[in-house]
């Protein structure tokens, strides 16, 4: 193998969530969000292993590392290709770091990895020289394809899923590779390259694993990436293939929180019982997190998951107009979400609400009315973003064609505190501030205070209840 070592990294330019491609947040910017392990990358370099290749992991944000940790990182281990994982929001940020090791190490391969390629106008890419590839599908699966295929010295148009020069040094793209089904073949992620305790649960500051049980949503969201990064297909590890990885991160690597990643994680009933029974039989002793949609979880569900070890639920609730539901073609009402929330409190399980405001067709009006279901529902911590019409969605198509999106407008924006376009009806800085006054009458509240602090069962749980409220704080005054 010509590339025997793969320097694997997310650039020094912030604290963004790059391991999940959907979700692509700034940290401090969040209400609540804590950073969760570069998973892509772990993943990526366990099947780089598989062909005989050396991976190193860095996540210079995490680590707050700085361009020169990274250069000396990069001279100590002498790699053939790096790998880097990318944000839309960082994009031209995050390509710096392909120019520092282009300027000093020309020989070396530079791949770029995130949901930004998946669909991309060719003819923005000429912004950044020092790409070698671009990947657009599933990391993991087509890095190794394309390395093995340059080390037999055959064409990278012969890879599906590939961005790449032609012979005439323009951008040139194969065909999607089709999803992988065979999700129990993979290798588990490569956690020894991690700093796993640089990943933490936010109340008790644990170290807390991302576990990638499923990929796919059959839903049409017209907001979110999952049709164009993960199909529409629900793809599940078997129940025993999930739980053998827990088990060894429990016995190898000693961790016992963990975020169980899945577009959906509660829409196949019977999946979800035979995992948490899997959990129950080994006595594993573990604690975790998942998301839902309110129209997938139910009394019988929530019970399952407080058995097995669960503490929190996730849910996209979205909207709280019921014609924006059905314009976003989300599928869900009001009452499911009352329901769902209930359904897990009574359960004894925490829960997480996550908003969306902003989208092309909305007044002020109907996002009030989701600022004031967020206020109703008063789950556990809340989330209300602002919609990014991302490419490869289909509101990136409705808000070309109502005229809100300038070419190449989402670069450099994220759905926290810099929103691209307005709405028809209403500027993104008044959403911006409705987004801030929503969080504010949320967090604020006597009710919401007193239920979190008479929660609270430890001086550590304090502690980082503390420094998280700080953030928001912070976050509400801007």
């Amino acid at each position: 193998m010509k590339y025997k070592k793969a320097f694997l990294f997310n650039p020094p330019v912030g604290l963004y969530q790059r391991g999940e491609d959907r979700s692509q947040g700034v940290i401090d910017s969040s209400s609540a969000t804590s950073l969760r392990a570069p998973i892509d990358l772990a993943y990526t370099a366990a099947t780089v292993r598989r062909i005989g290749c050396e991976p190193v992991i860095h996540d210079y944000p995490a680590e707050s590392m700085t361009w020169d940790d990274f250069e000396r990182d990069l001279a100590a281990f002498g790699p053939d290709v790096a790998i880097m994982s990318i944000t839309t929001a960082t994009l031209e940020r995050d390509m710096e770091a392909f120019e520092r090791i282009k300027t000093k190490y020309p020989h070396i391969l530079t791949i770029a990895k995130g949901a930004h390629f998946f669909e991309v106008d060719l003819k923005t890419l000429d912004l950044f020289v020092h790409v070698d590839y671009a990947i657009r599908g599933e990391a993991d699966v087509i890095i190794p394809k394309l390395l093995t295929a340059l080390d037999e010295k055959r064409e990278p148009s012969e890879v599906l899923g590939v961005i790449y020069r032609n012979g005439s040094g323009e951008w040139a793209q194969t065909d999607h590779d089709p999803f992988f089904d065979e999700l129990d073949t993979m290798p588990f992620p490569a956690r020894d390259l991690l700093k796993n305790e640089l990943y933490v649960r936010p109340d008790t500051g644990e170290p807390q694993v991302t576990i990638q049980t499923a990929r796919g949503c059959p839903a049409s969201c017209v907001f979110c990436l999952t049709p164009t990064i993960s199909g529409k297909a629900v793809r599940n590890r078997s129940p025993e293939n999930i739980v053998d990885e827990i088990e060894e991160c429990v016995k190898v690597h000693g961790l016992r929180n963990f975020f169980f990643r899945a577009d959906t994680f509660t829409i196949d009933k019977k999946w979800v019982k035979a995992l948490c029974d899997e959990i129950v039989a080994r006595k594993l002793d573990i604690q975790w997190v998942a998301n839902s949609r309110v129209d997938t979880m139910s009394e019988d569900r929530a019970q399952w998951m407080k058995r097995a070890g669960c503490w929190l639920v996730a849910f996209g609730i979205e909207a709280g107009n019921e014609e924006i539901q059905r314009k976003i073609r989300k599928g869900a009402t009001k009452d499911q979400a009352r329901n769902a929330v209930r359904a897990c409190h009574k359960a004894g399980l925490k829960t997480y609400g996550f908003y969306l405001i902003g989208f092309p067709w909305e007044t002020r009006e109907e996002i009030q009315e989701t600022l004031d279901l967020a206020r109703e529902l008063s789950c556990n911590f809340s989330e209300v973003h602002i919609a990014i019409p991302y490419e490869g969605t289909p509101l990136h198509s409705i808000a070309s064609e109502m005229g809100l999106l300038d070419e190449h407008a989402v670069m450099g924006h994220n759905y926290f505190d810099s929103p691209p376009v307005d709405t028809v009806h209403v500027p993104r800085e008044e959403i911006m501030k409705m987004r801030i006054q929503g969080l504010k009458s949320i967090y604020l509240s006597p009710r919401y205070i007193f239920r979190t602090l008479s929660g609270i069962r430890s001086f550590t749980e304090l502690k980082n209840y503390t420094r998280y409220g700080m953030r928001l704080l912070k976050n509400l005054r801007a």
